[in-house]
């Protein structure tokens, strides 16, 4: 049985946006989260409260998004705390996070769920194949950069996606 695909959905209370991640937090969804929190961060929103209690598995674009937001954005927001908290996320994603090199980038918690009431869905999936290879190939670019330990990982993966991305498009 295949597994869900990613389901986003945000609620704010300023200065704090909540945002649910449920099913695969995969490549699939990858660039909506990072225009959902560019968004919401020019806005005005300094803190992303991510609720993952229900987010099965996470790949490496998506955790290289997550990366990069947190790199752009700051990992520390007003008062020094975490930009990024992360709720309930089970372990096979922390382990995740934590063989990437992206852990030091967030603050992970245990504790209840996030407040629901109102929250607003994301439409998730609409990029093109061009939008998603450029997506997957900078999220993996960062995890190399962030952990030298990644290169090996993804050197092959980039170099593919390089040359997707500079091939001339069929006639």
């Amino acid at each position: 049985m295949p597994l869900p695909g990613c389901k986003l959905s945000y609620l704010v209370e300023p200065p704090t946006a909540f945002v649910k991640i449920v099913g695969r937090a995969a490549v699939e969804g990858a660039r909506d989260f990072r225009a959902l929190v560019e968004r919401l961060h020019a806005g005005g929103m300094q803190r992303f409260c991510l609720d993952l209690s229900e987010c099965l598995l996470m790949d490496s674009t998506f955790s290289g998004v997550l990366a990069g937001l947190a790199t752009r954005l700051g990992d520390k927001g007003p008062g020094g705390c975490s930009r990024f908290v992360l709720v309930n996320p089970n372990d096979r994603v922390r382990d995740l996070l934590d063989s990437l090199g992206v852990l030091p980038l967030v603050t992970v918690i245990a504790g209840p769920h996030v407040p629901t009431g109102g929250q607003i869905e994301v439409t998730v999936g609409g990029s093109s194949k061009e939008q998603v290879a450029e997506c997957c190939l900078e999220a993996h670019r960062l995890l190399m950069v962030l952990n030298p330990q990644n290169i090996p990982k993804f050197r092959e993966l980039t170099q593919t996606l390089e040359g997707q991305l500079q091939a001339p498009p069929p006639p």
